[in-house]
């Protein structure tokens, strides 16, 4: 059912008549929603863990902090990927203080206990004072997250153990994360990070990540240094369009020319990077026909996974998870992912324009987090109410789940009504 009549909440104003969506600014600036919205939105939605290949062999392991648990992520001897809570089950103390490796146990610092990848415990330090069969029914095993589920490599969990599948969360975006793993017959690998604090609340880089609306006045400079890079390249217009997806995930896809090591070459790049770009060109046709070849080498993909979740799939493939630190602090943690396998030319090509617009020092990244602390700052000084996301707006919207140009903001109402949604409910 689209926006036909007047809505207020605490959160939105929405007046479909005066194609007026509006946004309370209490969301950014408000501690107390924030801690509200952590009850009713982040512990009960699915958010994004890890790619298989950061746990590819048996007993890799790696550490991960989701929200404000720290876990430990293990595929264990048996190959079956297990989420924990990295704390020893005995007396509290954290049992792995190491990013990431491969471990058969891991031991706690305190009293010496031992689990094994799988969590069972294996040794505790003593020779007394324990009954043999201690453990045999599992009481002091590594206590797991209470779900954990793929989508095509991609690794979510949910602190709900009453939430709906991992599919019918992502609804119509889980066919946009199946589009990544058709890079290559292959799989994917993590092939760079890089993370980094901004004074902003989540939602903002949320909006920011899929929000075409920002482009020309932000990021000028690189359109102008783009201009150069396509120079001798036929020109192409702007085209594209803003999809929601359901449950408020939503995605943008257009046709800017930017440069993809999949199937788009750069004349900067040479003639050696052209040979291959085009050979890749013709086996993804030959795999996947022309219309599914197209989209993927030839538009980009800006997603967002609801509520904090980015998958870009553009120069490269680049996935965010967004850290809730407070209302008004963030850390945003990136990956860069490549085809396994690569050509070294190519991954050449897709390393240098990762860095050129999304890297920490690219052409965009900068940009977004002045522009990010720029809006926080208003927001905490007060006296304003609302936030606008009225561009494209119109009586009788299929807000949750419809089409419009890329760079109005359907998209942004479909998060922004998943949100009030959420935390209208009782």
């Amino acid at each position: 059912m689209g926006w036909d009549r007047p809505y207020e909440s605490r959160f939105l104003s929405v007046d479909p008549a005066a194609q007026r969506f509006r946004v309370n600014r209490r969301c950014f600036a408000d501690a107390t929603v924030f801690e509200e919205e952590k009850r009713k939105i982040l512990y009960r939605s699915w958010l994004y863990l890890c790619h298989e290949s950061e746990v590819a062999n048996r007993n890799d392991f790696l550490v991960r902090e989701i929200l404000d648990k720290e876990l430990l992520v293990t595929r264990d001897a048996a190959g079956e990927v297990n989420v924990f809570y990295n704390t020893c089950t005995h007396r509290g103390a954290l049992l792995c203080r190491s990013k990431a490796g491969n471990r058969k146990a891991f031991g706690c610092p305190y009293h010496g206990w031992t689990f094994s990848a799988a969590g069972r415990v294996l040794t505790r330090n003593a020779d007394t004072g324990y009954r043999a069969d201690a453990d045999a029914d599992g009481a002091y095993s590594l206590k797991r997250v209470p779900r954990l589920e793929k989508r095509a490599g991609f690794y979510f969990i949910n602190f709900d153990a009453e939430a709906v599948s991992l599919d019918e969360f992502l609804g119509d975006a889980g066919e946009r994360i199946d589009i990544l793993d058709e890079h290559s017959t292959g799989g994917l690998e993590v092939i760079g990070y890089h993370e980094y604090s901004i004074s902003g609340n989540y939602k903002m880089m949320c909006e920011n990540s899929y929000d075409g609306y920002h482009l020309m006045p932000t990021h000028g400079s690189y359109f102008t240094y783009q201009k150069a890079m396509l120079e001798g390249l036929p020109q192409r217009a702007l085209g594209g369009f803003a999809l929601s997806l359901t449950n408020g995930h939503a995605t943008v896809e257009t046709d800017i020319v930017s440069g993809r090591p999949i199937a788009q070459w750069l004349p900067v790049w040479g003639a050696a990077a052209h040979d291959l770009i085009e050979a890749k060109k013709l086996e993804l046709i030959e795999r996947l026909g022309e219309k599914r070849a197209h989209q993927l080498g030839q538009t980009n993909r800006l997603m967002v996974i609801f509520p904090n979740t980015v998958m870009n799939d553009q120069q490269s493939i680049q996935i965010r998870s967004v850290l809730p630190v407070g209302h008004d602090k963030m850390i945003t943690r990136a990956w860069l992912l490549g085809p396994r396998n690569e050509d070294p030319e190519l991954r050449r090509v897709r390393l240098e324009g990762a860095l050129s617009f999304l890297g920490p020092g690219g052409f965009a990244t900068p940009d977004d987090i002045e522009m990010l602390e720029l809006c926080q700052r208003g927001y905490n000084m007060g006296g304003v109410e609302w936030n606008d996301i009225s561009k494209g707006f119109e009586a009788g919207e299929e807000t949750a789940r419809g089409t419009s140009f890329w760079n109005n903001e359907l998209h942004l109402r479909a998060y922004w009504t998943q949100y009030d949604k959420m935390m209208s409910a009782s």
